[in-house]
């Protein structure tokens, strides 16, 4: 975990949790690793109370784990941090979204009340679903709660959410069990005590008090020990084919990103694994005939043949079975994203000349600052300052081959080479970094115009009464007034810059989630021997060149 990497959990947690105090019981238990609730209240000096609120909300997210002290017999429960999982509150937005695609409104707010609470019951989710339908205006009988429990079933089945099982022998510690595509959906039946006490509620809307009411006792719902919470690998696996189906759309035409689409909705795979099923031509053809894409035998063959052929490789001919079997290279598919990603990267920050490099060490292998120099066809002064600085940034690894055992920099040759997997991880830095600074960057524009903020809102409250009261326009011209012109093009600034802030954090995500799915799923290991980065090391280089 490098710096950048902390600082912006940290952030994305006092952006999540404005509190305060689950900010600094997360970074106290990432300085000091897994510690009791005991010493974690003593050292902290905040109130008892406020520590265990803040610890079963991150708890709550899994940002925090719990489990039991291996190191003695005792029932102590030990909490330590997740940051893994907290850099999942980048995707939040994302995932509401595909949800949004996918599942329309209902499954949207099904996905959002998880998202922001946490892990929850199904019954009570159902409630708070139903609420913020009403709320929202919309019809009580179209988006009733068996509506929205069948859109919950649908979720399910299709494994965006997780079943959690909690052990009645150790309440802290909850199970996740792994639904597959083969076996049925187990959703836990309500009782019929707790259907009509949840049909009761929702149709008791009266404006009468609290204390007027008759209050009813709470029944038996069923799903007591069964929680649920969402599977953001099933998300990110959505994303990623989706990436990938837009790769080859922008690359070759659209019916290819159709084709490649069908591919990967028959391909029913596990997560994690690196490739789909076997599918077969005919099946293929079989599905795009459903789907209402006019094309025949002959010109998805042709199709097939572009996408095989592609440079990446990643959509793989294994067998002649039914006109040709194929299947989905993940790992290959992520290498290619990832590598276009670096690409513009270093074409952005060093010119086409420093990515003409890159390339060529790509395709030769190794090879040294001289042969560098002749076939890149640049002067030596130049293609020294790209490589040295691709170097530093980790872009390139440095092998060494003396001539005797000593290593003397006079008998000895460099040789250059590209890893990928020390770029992805500078990259990512980078991203991480960058991120932070987006968000403080952010928090500082608000904080710097919150009064003409608030002063906006305010004026917009206003407005929005008066229009749902049909007032005159002279008096809605008014309170528009309020604004003076000055103030009206200072708030046009900020809504531009916020604006640009949104879509530079919406881009950089995605850059961060595919980085991140590329380092998961690659097998490959940054080589300890090969010296990567370091302006000292690349400074002795220089040194030992002039030398000679």
């Amino acid at each position: 975990m490098t710096t950048h990497h902390i600082r912006l959990a940290f952030d994305l947690i006092g952006d999540l949790f404005p509190d305060g105090t689950s900010k600094e019981v997360a970074s106290y238990l990432n300085r000091k690793g897994p510690l009791p609730f005991a010493l974690i209240v003593r050292d902290m000096n905040i109130p008892a109370m406020n520590v265990a609120r803040s610890l079963a909300t991150l708890t709550m997210h899994d940002i925090i784990e719990c489990y039991g002290d291996a190191r003695s017999n005792s029932k102590r429960i030990l909490y330590a941090l997740n940051l893994k999982r907290t850099l999942y509150i980048l995707h939040y937005s994302k995932c509401i979204h595909c949800a949004r695609q996918l599942y329309s409104f209902d499954g949207e707010l099904i996905i959002e009340e998880l998202l922001l609470n946490g892990k929850q019951r199904m019954s009570s989710l159902l409630v708070k679903v139903y609420e913020r339908l009403i709320k929202a205006g919309r019809d009580p009988e179209t988006h009733s709660l068996p509506s929205i429990k069948e859109k919950f079933k649908t979720l399910v089945s299709a494994q965006f959410l997780q079943r959690i099982i909690v052990d009645e022998t150790k309440p802290y510690i909850s199970t996740t069990v792994e639904e597959t595509t083969s076996t049925p959906v187990q959703i836990p039946e309500l009782t019929s005590e707790a259907w009509k006490y949840l049909i009761s509620t929702k149709q008791e809307e009266s404006d009468e008090p609290a204390m007027k009411k008759v209050k009813t006792s709470v029944p038996i719902f069923g799903d007591e020990k069964i929680f649920w919470k969402v599977n953001f690998q099933r998300f990110f696996a959505y994303l990623r084919d989706e990436e990938l189906i837009q790769a080859f759309t922008n690359r070759i035409d659209q019916n290819a990103g159709k084709i490649v689409r069908t591919i990967l909705r028959l391909g029913a795979f596990k997560l994690g694994t690196e490739r789909t099923i076997p599918i077969s031509f005919i099946e293929i053809m079989k599905t795009i005939s459903t789907t209402g894409l006019q094309l025949n035998d002959e010109s998805v063959q042709k199709y097939m043949n572009v996408i095989t052929n592609d440079v990446n490789s990643c959509i793989i001919k294994v067998g002649d079975q039914g006109k040709g079997t194929y299947e989905v290279d993940f790992q290959k598919a992520l290498r290619g994203l990832t590598k276009s990603h670096i690409q513009s990267f270093l074409k952005e920050r060093y010119g086409s000349n420093a990515l003409r490099i890159y390339n060529m060490l790509e395709e030769r292998g190794c090879l040294s600052q001289k042969q560098i120099e002749d076939m890149a066809m640049i002067n030596a002064k130049e293609a020294q300052q790209y490589v040295y600085s691709m170097f530093i940034d980790g872009m390139l690894s440095l092998e060494e081959l003396s001539k005797a055992n000593d290593f003397n920099p006079t008998r000895t040759f460099y040789f250059f080479r590209v890893n990928l997997y020390n770029g992805v991880l500078s990259l990512l830095d980078h991203s991480y970094k960058t991120m932070s600074n987006l968000m403080q960057r952010h928090h500082y524009e608000k904080e710097r115009h919150r009064k003409l903020i608030d002063k906006r809102d305010k004026v917009e409250a206003i407005l929005h009464s008066l229009r749902e009261q049909n007032a005159d326009e002279e008096q809605i011209k008014e309170v528009e007034d309020i604004l003076s012109p000055i103030e009206k093009e200072q708030i046009k600034k900020l809504d531009a810059a916020f604006r640009k802030i949104d879509l530079a954090q919406l881009q950089l995500t995605e850059t961060i989630l595919l980085l991140e799915m590329y380092l998961s799923i690659s097998n490959t290991v940054a080589p300890v021997q090969k010296k990567t980065g370091g302006r000292a090391v690349a400074e002795k280089l220089m040194e030992a060149l002039a030398q000679r």
